[in-house]
């Protein structure tokens, strides 16, 4: 298997590691746009080649890729489609980390055009798109019908830094938009959109991670699982954020500074966005990473026979410090797209086109490989459907 990894980041090295560390013949690749994170990554885990890319040269990137049985796309997400397209030139398969359900939706349209090309793309095959996919569609599997899917993500990070600083557990950009753009929500049969940062619950996830408030975010889940998971009615999806996010984030957002229409400054024009971003990327920069714990939960209601049945599947993760790795985002999200990637280059996602995780692969296949890896995914049954 010839597999490559796009983009040098936290998630793009835990896919790396996780590839590196399967005992399978891998030939391994790293792509970034700073071929020095690339080389030190690819050095890190073997890798037989380090590539400078710049993904919105299509056809660039599509030359590389034509040495290549899959690609793991770990760039930020505004990026799919400039590498969805190389690999259509290249004939090379595809999978990435989600596209925050717009995205996700232009993805989706170019099915066709995979499918023509004989060739398959996994949109949102990380952890949450990802995992959480594969775990609705376990539980789904175990009813005759689903009418409710509740998806929630949760995390515990180790005591802050005394100065108080702002520490981010992936990409910036990623981060403020899944908390600041209006999370479109899947209820009763039609989506809507909702206020950035409503529908507070409490959910009290195993330890480590413990309870967590967590609000509407915008996500890929929804906008596959009711295509994919006939009947259901309701499609939700929470994000957890500490108090301290939550204060400074929220008058951030009031205040417009989240607003991608550009604005005049000083003779040019610049998203307040934009500039949010930047400050925020140079003020974290050298920041030290925390130690992160991640939960995710799925809460499926439907029926069985007769009854109705909710089914309840929890994970927990913490720091693999082992691995290099003291965040669990990370290492989930690399390890499930390790996973992905290693399906399509070995010919285990048959079907051609565009297609969400829980369509590309038998969910038990996908729990064995967690499995393997000791990420444990434990269920539990209930009769009457209550919270969380």
């Amino acid at each position: 298997m010839k597999i490559l990894v796009l983009g040098a980041g936290r998630m793009g090295f835990a896919a790396v590691q996780d590839l590196a560390r399967t005992g399978r013949a891998i030939e391994l690749g790293v792509g970034d746009i700073d071929i020095s994170r690339a080389r030190s990554i690819a050095k890190k885990g073997g890798a037989s080649a380090a590539h400078k890319v710049d993904v919105t040269r299509v056809d660039e990137l599509a030359e590389i890729l034509r040495g290549y049985d899959a690609l793991i796309n770990a760039c930020w997400y505004e990026f799919n489609l400039h590498v969805m397209k190389a690999c259509l030139k290249s004939g090379c398969q595809y999978n990435d980390l989600g596209g925050l359900f717009h995205m996700t939706r232009r993805q989706m349209a170019l099915d066709m055009e995979f499918k023509k090309r004989g060739i398959s793309a996994v949109i949102g095959g990380g952890e949450s798109p990802g995992i959480t996919n594969m775990m609705c569609a376990l539980a789904a599997a175990n009813l005759d019908a689903v009418e409710r899917i509740r998806i929630f993500a949760g995390a515990r990070e180790a005591p802050r830094r005394r100065d108080g600083g702002l520490i981010f557990p992936f990409s910036v950009s990623t981060v403020v938009d899944e908390y600041s753009k209006n999370p479109v929500q899947y209820l009763n049969g039609r989506y809507v959109e909702m206020e950035p940062m409503s529908g507070k619950e409490i959910v009290k996830f195993p330890m480590p991670v413990g309870k967590n408030k967590c609000y509407y975010s915008l996500h890929s889940e929804q906008a596959t699982l009711p295509r994919t998971i006939g009947g259901v009615k309701t499609v939700e999806f929470k994000l957890g954020i500490s108090d301290s996010f939550a204060r400074i984030l929220r008058p951030l957002i009031e205040l417009g500074l989240t607003s991608e229409k550009k604005v005049p400054v000083d003779g040019t024009e610049i998203s307040p966005k934009h500039f949010l971003v930047s400050f925020l990327n140079l003020r974290t920069r050298d920041a030290d990473e925390l130690k992160r714990s991640v939960a995710l939960r799925t809460v499926v209601a439907g029926t069985r026979g007769r009854k109705g049945v909710t089914l309840v599947h929890d994970m927990v993760s913490a720091p693999r410090p082992s691995m290099g790795m003291n965040n669990a985002t990370a290492y989930l999200t690399g390890v499930a797209s390790s996973i992905f990637g290693q399906f399509l280059a070995s010919g285990k996602v048959e079907e051609k086109g565009v297609l969400p995780p829980e369509r590309a692969v038998d969910p038990r296949l996908f729990m064995h490989e967690l499995k393997m890896r000791e990420i444990a995914v434990a269920e539990r049954e209930i009769r009457a459907e209550r919270g969380p």
